[in-house]
């Protein structure tokens, strides 16, 4: 099941008050981003490395089996990113099964 929990979860970024992380396994070929709140510092700030929380722990963890699903997500964040930014302003917000 892609979606393990039923709740709605929103992320609102641009405050300098969410924390992401990363773990990954080359030999599985499965990796994880997490997202937590922290206190505010500067965007982009460089954090500690810390360990990971386990999957009911986190807040949000962004799990990838395969290295085409993560390919999706990047995507759609990159027609993102030039909407935002007015780099490509025909773009429309497209979903893609991931």
């Amino acid at each position: 099941m892609p979606i393990l929990k039923t709740s709605s979860v929103q992320i609102l970024f641009g405050n300098g008050d969410v924390g992401v992380r990363i773990v990954g396994n080359k030999k599985l070929k499965t990796g994880a981003v997490q997202f937590t709140r922290i206190d505010p510092v500067p965007i982009g700030t460089e954090l500690e490395k810390g360990e990971m929380l386990s999957l009911n722990d986190a807040p949000v963890t962004l799990g990838f089996n395969k290295v085409e699903s993560l390919d999706v997500v990047i995507n759609q964040l990159i027609k993102l990113r030039n909407i935002i930014t007015g780099e490509n302003e025909e773009e429309r917000l497209t979903v893609q099964k991931s």
